[in-house]
């Protein structure tokens, strides 16, 4: 391996921070162009991915090796969240800026680095060559809205879905070969309404079952059977409640958001019935609707993505870096549940991820861009395409 491109990389990634790419904010054309004229211009092909709207939702690259083999899909999320109240930030998000040892903006770490990072693994491994298989490099500018937008229109381009995919994400601790799903719910109490200065009080006030239901969920225990992947188990949260108009008038609708993380001995079917049981505990006529639901997922350690993506990492940070688990969901849950094994590789160390002053370490990028060579080879050097998934 030569050596690491890490000005290049540094470059890529202020470019790609000075154009703001805020989930649901900033229309995603500019900052996927900025990664597809680089792509191209390194000798890639790189093709535009719409969703169903015609929307542009990624960029994708295919690198074919020279022989059949397994395919493994790299892949890093171009958008960010948004960058809250500008006066909180020492340097403007969308400067780009380098000061000292450190790249600083919104998307620094979470996850343009990562873009530049594969952007620039994916000109290495196609300039030296695959032996065989293949390795699609993935940047999804739909991840941070939830709706996996990118990803989604990843599988419907291709024949058939990668053998494993591993996730760009910040933060080398460890390899997430799993993480909790979800279940997400809203639900709607109803009420009576009434001027909220009536003597009779025949008013029901729809806000207050909304409440009564968020404490019960702040106070129970959730009854899952322990699941030794994920010790820390499920849980339960209300994340938003609204209702209300003025005043004057007694609320006769409540709404009540309800974010549910799940394991594999408390998975969707449990949750929904817990969820059921304790909304009609406050009101059986409370209606309940499931926004979006993901299992959790498992890669085995012993898997040869995991094994491969481990191996390297330890090699190329010159530390053990173990394989471990994580409480929050991404894009493996979705990928894992369309049969891909999925873990969220090592990258880049940084601070204040969605938050004001957002930074990376630019020391850190030598190590993550050698993993990624690293294991991708290894990767497809596994001749047993039975054992790819094995979880």
């Amino acid at each position: 391996m030569s050596s690491v491109p890490v000005d290049g990389i540094v470059e890529l990634a202020s470019r790609l921070v000075a154009t703001p790419s805020c989930a649901g904010i900033d229309a995603p054309d500019a900052v996927l162009d900025v990664a597809r004229t680089w792509l191209a211009g390194n000798g890639l092909r790189p093709r535009v991915l719409h969703d169903d709207g015609g929307r542009p939702v990624a960029v994708l690259v295919e690198i074919a090796g020279r022989a059949p083999g397994p395919v493994l899909c790299l892949d890093a999320c171009i958008d960010t969240a948004p960058a809250g109240d500008r006066g909180q930030w020492t340097e403007q998000p969308f400067a780009g800026a380098v000061r000292g040892r450190r790249l600083l903006g919104r998307g620094a770490g979470d996850s343009k680095a990562g873009v530049a990072i594969l952007a620039h693994v994916a000109r290495r491994l196609s300039q030296e060559g695959l032996p065989r298989g293949a390795i699609h490099v993935l940047f999804d500018a739909d991840e941070h809205t939830g709706r996996f937008g990118g990803v989604r229109a990843y599988l419907d381009a291709i024949p058939r879905p990668p053998d494993a995919a591993s996730l760009g994400y910040p933060g080398n601790d460890c390899v997430v070969v799993g993480s909790r799903g979800f279940l997400r719910a809203r639900i709607t109490f109803l009420g009576k309404a009434e001027h909220s200065g009536a003597v009779e009080r025949t008013g029901i006030n729809a806000l207050t079952k909304a409440a009564a239901f968020a404490l019960r969920v702040a106070e129970v225990r959730l009854p899952a059977a322990a699941d030794p992947a994920f010790p820390f188990g499920p849980a339960a949260t209300v994340t938003r409640l609204e209702g209300g108009e003025g005043f004057s008038v007694v609320p006769d609708r409540a709404t009540c958001h309800v974010d549910i993380r799940l394991t594999r001995t408390f998975d969707g079917a449990s949750a929904s019935r817990w969820l059921e049981e304790t909304v009609h505990a406050v009101d059986r006529q409370a209606r309940i609707e499931t926004v979006d639901h993901w299992p959790a997922y498992l890669v085995g350690a012993d898997a040869p993505l995991a094994q491969s993506f481990t191996e390297a990492a330890s090699r190329a940070f010159g530390r053990p870096i173990p394989a471990d688990v994580c409480g929050p969901s991404n894009i493996g849950n979705l990928l894992a549940a369309r049969g891909v094994p999925t873990i969220c590789a090592p990258g880049v160390s940084f601070g204040n991820m969605h938050a004001a002053n957002e930074w990376m370490d630019i020391d850190s990028i030598a190590p993550v861009y050698a993993m990624y060579c690293d294991a991708a080879l290894r990767f497809l050097s596994h001749l047993d395409r039975g054992r790819l998934a094995r979880s």
